[in-house]
């Protein structure tokens, strides 16, 4: 897991790609850096999202709030679902996917702005 300053630059641009999409449809949409994740979400609510960057690989992984075969209605890529685990975080967050290129911005931002948001 690397900072979004120090991953790959592919890699941080799938993540600002991801929230320029996401803030056409979220109003306020804030882009929150931490040591090892970017987080996601609209001003004033819990996050939604969270984009963990890779630093030699073009990749960005989302994990996300919602249930993953909801999930997994609006994406070609494949959700996985979180191992069973304790703490908040494994609950709130049960799946994740891999965005491996730009192509696939705009479904992961529908995936998101449908499912994982009104979560938050």
């Amino acid at each position: 897991m690397n900072h979004h300053h120090s991953a790959a630059e592919i890699s941080r641009r799938m993540c600002e790609h991801l929230q320029s999409t996401l803030s056409s449809r979220i109003p306020n949409l804030i882009r929150s850096e931490s040591t090892q994740w970017c987080g996601l979400s609209q001003a004033g609510r819990n996050r939604f999202a969270y984009v963990n960057h890779r630093k030699r690989m073009y990749r960005i992984e989302v994990w996300c709030m919602g249930d993953p075969a909801q999930l997994q209605l609006h994406t070609r890529l494949n959700v996985q679902t979180r191992q069973p685990t304790t703490g908040g975080f494994g609950e709130r967050f049960q799946a994740r996917v891999f965005v491996d290129s730009n192509d696939y911005i705009e479904e992961i931002a529908e995936m998101l702005f449908r499912v994982s948001f009104p979560l938050s």
